[in-house]
């Protein structure tokens, strides 16, 4: 039985679609709308680059077009720096820094022996001379170094704001003294029962005024800007870590070469105690971070913090020098005798 088929013309039905290759498509002699791909190519590229160009000249024309702009004028009130001092000498003790971050000739003012000497002038109570120590009172403010220590723990005294603040925060926060470096720890025994002191100071800042002052103390160099340092502090940046407690805690003893730091102090509540007494924990860690020994006091009655500018930090700190601490240990409750003592 014979089958027709129909052939559309054009078509080979010997040829199967995996035949024609893709040079064959892209160079056939049949002519259509589409481009070689080698012409194509060649004139992407060449658009390419005149379209470049042509934005490249349309951004040069528009940049030199348009006017350079204008800077906005500002102007500043740059005053003499016996006006700043004339002004300061009506600011209250307590914006004191606030004052200084003005500008830089507000800074200097704050740096001068001049500056301390009026301020501890314009608050100065005579009848609360006999009250104040030796190296506080008035006689003895002429010397200019550590002026401004001096000046600060003055107010302490005299200044009624200061006297109240100190006396509205007896248990201020304890946990302030993570991250200072342990210079120290001593342990009393008195009537009201054991008292742990740890001796604190904080780091500071490159380049401050107050850390040009410490390396100076630190070279001891017999100088007259050595001599006339305002801000020569000892005490700079201390604080005095006490714990009251009734039960006795061994403290443990640390090579001087050892440099400790407090990593962190937790005050919680003792379990079957009262609502008085608390348990702190007191982790002792080296300069890398690595906790090296933990201090817990249980049960606890008191945690202060006493820093250097307060009254009470001379009395309980038994290595200052200069008769001053002496002076003041008369009114130290208790009678305590010290021991446990060590010094890095």
């Amino acid at each position: 039985m014979a089958v027709s088929v129909k052939v559309k013309p054009g078509r080979s039905l010997g040829s199967s679609r995996g035949d024609i290759t893709i040079y064959d498509f892209a160079n056939s002699s049949k002519r259509n709308a589409r481009a070689r791909k080698s012409y194509s190519r060649v004139a992407v590229e060449k658009g390419d680059d005149e379209e470049a160009m042509e934005d490249e000249t349309v951004a040069t024309a528009t940049v030199r077009a348009l006017p350079p702009p204008e800077e906005e004028q500002v102007q500043y009130a740059d005053y003499h720096i016996d006006i700043w001092h004339s002004i300061a000498e009506h600011i209250r003790p307590e914006d004191v820094a606030r004052f200084a971050l003005i500008c830089r000739k507000t800074a200097e003012v704050t740096q001068s022996a001049k500056f301390w000497h009026a301020l501890y002038r314009r608050w100065y109570d005579g009848d609360l001379d006999g009250q104040l120590p030796r190296r506080l009172q008035l006689e003895n403010m002429w010397r200019l170094r550590g002026l401004r220590a001096c000046t600060i723990r003055a107010l302490f005294y005299m200044y009624r704001p200061f006297i109240h603040r100190i006396a509205a925060a007896p248990f201020n926060d304890p946990h302030r003294v993570a991250g200072r470096r342990l210079l120290f720890c001593w342990c009393t025994k008195g009537k009201s029962g054991w008292r742990y002191y740890f001796k604190l100071r904080t780091r500071f800042g490159a380049g401050s005024r107050v850390a040009r002052s410490a390396r100076m103390q630190q070279a001891r160099e017999e100088s007259l800007e050595y001599m006339q340092d305002t801000y020569a502090n000892a005490e700079e940046g201390c604080q005095i870590l006490i714990v009251v407690t009734d039960t006795a805690h061994l403290l443990p003893q640390y090579g001087a070469e050892q440099q400790l730091y407090v990593k962190s102090l937790t005050q919680t509540l003792a379990s079957g105690m009262s609502m008085t007494k608390y348990k702190v924990r007191l982790q002792i860690a080296n300069y890398c971070g690595r906790v090296v020994d933990e201090l817990v006091f249980v049960p606890v009655r008191q945690t202060r913090v006493l820093d250097w500018w307060n009254p009470e930090y001379y009395r309980e700190d038994p290595t200052i020098d200069g008769g001053e601490g002496k002076a003041e240990e008369e009114g130290v409750e208790d009678g305590d005798e010290s021991a446990g003592f060590w010094d890095d």
